[in-house]
């Protein structure tokens, strides 16, 4: 019994060992991979920390400021193009292929350069659907403000171009960057600048991208898609090159203010937009027919809708006065033989300055030498020494001191321009300035004045007393008067190089809320001081002629290509003009708009 006592216990010993050993392992199922992953890891660890530190190093974070994003290791500076003055119409094969050569030997200025350009197609649908609700908004504010011109507009445009994305247009956005890579900040940008410096003597203008443009450009660019905010259609930008790029206006101009008519070449709109104008200053050239006259008419009209300015017309030959009636725009006509000029009147402006604008405008308007106008500019002087605050000065008074002038010849000259003078002064007449309605069209009727030297008299003192009145005031963003002046060679062609008057407010610019509109038959009418004008003014519209000496002369302040001037601007049709936006050489052909229609 005992033997088999101590076997039976052998045996469940065994059996009880048995079992716990199975539990055990029963345990260690679900430790073993745990165990068997551990050291998977413990065996490549070193491979996994290298494998990090070298791609932190390549991903390391930028430093961005605008111009430039850098790290440790590299730099890149960032321009982006903003105008190309020039297009392939502009050359000839031979030049267009040095224009390339050119463009590609500054590039080479830099050793590592990137050029980013991306067009991207919009969803038509999309694109649609928007300016469907823009359309509808702005039909519903017309319904409410039938008067509302400006909305009128913007849903002309929005209408014309969903009506050219329906004909086949397909709409696109488009950015343009050029990323200079280097070793460090201070080189990248040394680079960029002598790039931008090369591109701009080929007619290319850059600029240094802001710092949150390489933000956009950085981020998008790692997604494999940059962010871009430009919208254009083909007929507008046929090939993106930085060379092919069909120049056109700035588009902050064109599209919104006065709508000067159509572009012949592609229907769109084209509008004035005077506060992105570099000036306020317009000026038509063209020859009798051409249709001058109806088209400052439809900017007087438009001017004084949009802006609510005050707008004064000088009407030299009586047209503008008949069309205006004939087209039942209400405006205020104004004699000038029922005002006196006020050339003496006293202002806030101090006497002696005053007399010194009175000595340029009579040397202006009389074609005096500075002799002479110096001579009355010491009467006056003197006048004003025994007269000033007692009463109103007299131009009569000056005759006292003619009796000390020698000269036979100049005495008499001096003598008959003071009898006009007082004739035209010397009364209790209110002073023309004062029958100017504000906000109003006013027309100056110098039809029934023979002497083109009062017409200038007039017209130039009316512009001097305007000045002195805005200049004291503050500096205005937008034009408060438009001094509009068909025929203007009556006060242009021989204007003193000396003492100028109408292009000293022109070179101005627009502080002094002040638009001079002018138009004339040819560049010879604006005398000594056209290169001023044609260099200052904001919009030249050249209009109809034949003459290729004409075009040719032109050619110097706008670029156009000879096919253009061979097929195009010698047969211009009447109411068609070519049309130059200060800053943008590259003009548009555009059907002008009239009061007689929308366009002739």
């Amino acid at each position: 019994m005992g033997i088999e006592n101590f076997t039976a216990k052998i045996v469940g010993l065994s059996i009880v060992s048995l079992l716990v050993v199975l539990m055990f392992l029963y345990k260690l199922i679900y430790i073993i991979p745990l165990i068997f992953i551990v050291l998977l890891v413990f065996q490549s660890e070193k491979k996994i920390f290298a494998f990090l530190s070298k791609n932190t190093k390549q991903i390391q974070p930028y430093s961005i400021e605008d111009g430039v994003f850098y790290n440790e290791k590299n730099a890149s500076a960032v321009l982006i193009i903003d105008d190309i003055q020039m297009d392939y119409k502009d050359f000839t094969n031979s030049n267009l292929r040095s224009f390339i050569s050119s463009f590609h030997k500054i590039l080479d200025i830099a050793k590592d350069i990137n050029i980013v350009l991306k067009r991207e197609s919009l969803d038509k649908n999309v694109y649609i659907e928007s300016l469907s609700q823009k359309i509808q908004a702005l039909r519903i504010m017309i319904d409410s403000d039938p008067s509302n011109e400006k909305a009128k507009r913007k849903l002309e445009l929005m209408e014309t171009i969903i009506s050219r994305i329906e004909s086949g247009e397909n709409p696109f956005r488009y950015e343009m960057y050029i990323i200079i890579n280097s070793r460090d900040k201070n080189s990248a940008l040394s680079t960029a600048s002598m790039i931008r410096q090369g591109l701009e003597g080929l007619g290319i203008k850059t600029r240094l991208a802001t710092l949150h443009e390489i933000q956009k450009l950085v981020r998008d660019f790692f997604h494999s898609k940059l962010n871009l905010n430009k919208i254009a259609l083909p007929t507008q930008i046929p090939y993106l090159t930085p060379i092919s790029v069909e120049k056109k206006p700035k588009s902050s101009i064109i599209i919104d203010g006065v709508l000067l008519g159509k572009d012949i070449n592609n229907n769109g709109l084209v509008f004035w937009n005077i506060t992105k104008s570099q000036n306020s200053h317009l000026l038509i050239v063209g020859p009798t027919g051409s249709g001058k006259t109806e088209f400052l008419i439809w900017l007087s009209t438009i001017l004084n809708l949009i802006y609510g300015g005050t707008v004064i017309l000088f009407d030299v030959k009586g047209d503008i006065k008949y069309r205006l009636s004939m087209y039942k725009v209400p405006f205020q006509l104004i004699n000038p033989l029922f005002y006196r000029l006020g050339l003496l009147d006293e202002y806030d402006i101090p006497i002696r300055i005053k007399l010194l604008q009175i000595e340029k405008i009579l040397l202006n308007s009389f074609r005096l030498s500075k002799f002479n106008s110096s001579i009355l500019y010491n009467y006056l002087n003197r006048l004003i020494d025994i007269s000033y605050l007692k009463y109103r000065i007299k131009w009569k008074d000056l005759e006292k001191y003619l009796s000390e002038i020698d000269d036979v010849q100049l005495k008499y000259y001096l003598s008959k321009l003071i009898n006009i003078l007082s004739s035209m002064e010397d009364s209790e007449l209110p002073p023309l300035l004062h029958g100017v309605n504000e906000n109003e069209i006013n027309l100056i009727d110098l039809t029934l004045i023979k002497s083109e030297e009062i017409k200038r008299l007039i017209i130039y003192t009316l512009i001097q007393e305007l000045y002195n009145k805005f200049s004291l005031e503050k500096i205005y963003d937008k034009p408060r008067v438009f001094l509009v002046l068909d025929e203007a060679w009556t006060i242009l062609k021989n204007e003193s190089e000396d003492y100028p008057i109408v292009a000293d407010l022109i070179k101005r610019g627009r502080g002094y809320g002040i638009s001079i509109i002018m138009a004339t038959q040819n560049l010879e009418d604006l005398g000594d001081l056209a290169n001023i004008y044609l260099d200052n003014i904001g919009v030249s519209v050249f209009m109809n002629n034949g003459d290729k000496k004409f075009w040719e002369e032109i050619r110097r302040f706008v670029n156009v290509d000879n096919d253009t001037l061979s097929n195009n601007l010698i047969f211009m049709n009447r109411g068609e003009a070519l049309v130059r936006f200060l800053g943008d050489p590259r003009p548009v052909i555009i059907k002008l708009n009239t009061l007689a229609g929308s366009s002739f």
